[in-house]
C-alpha cells in the first residue's frame, strides 16, 4: 500500500507544470490587437498589430472566376525599416493575381 502511495505522489509531482508561462498576455507577447471575423457568406477579416510595430489587415470574400468560385482578398501590412521608415503596402488578389502598390515598390 506505502508502493502505491509513493507511486501516485511521484506520477503527481511530475505531471505538475514545470515553468511559468513567458507570456501571460498578448501584451506580453508584444501583440497590441488581433482580430478576425469569419462570416456565413463566406467573407472574412482579420488583423493584427504588435509593438515592433508591425501592421496587417485583410479581408476577403467569395468570388466567382470563371466557372469556380475563388476567394477575392485585399489588405494591406506595415513595418518599421531599421532607419524608423514606415513601409506600407496595399494589394489585392483576385482573378489577376496578387496586385502589389507601394511606395516602396519598385
Amino acid at each position: 500500500m506505502k508502493l502505491l502511495v509513493v507511486c501516485a505522489l511521484v506520477a503527481l509531482a511530475a505531471a505538475r507544470p514545470q515553468d511559468e508561462p513567458k507570456f501571460k498576455t498578448l501584451e506580453d507577447a508584444g501583440i497590441l490587437r488581433m482580430d478576425s471575423t469569419m462570416n456565413e457568406d463566406g467573407s472574412f477579416q482579420y488583423g493584427f498589430e504588435t509593438t515592433d510595430p508591425i501592421q496587417q489587415d485583410v479581408a476577403g470574400q467569395p468570388k466567382q472566376i470563371g466557372e469556380e468560385i475563388g476567394i477575392a482578398m485585399q489588405g494591406s501590412y506595415s513595418f518599421q525599416t531599421p532607419d524608423g521608415q514606415t513601409i506600407t503596402v496595399n494589394w489585392v488578389a483576385d482573378e489577376n493575381g496578387f496586385q502589389p502598390e507601394g511606395d516602396a515598390i519598385p
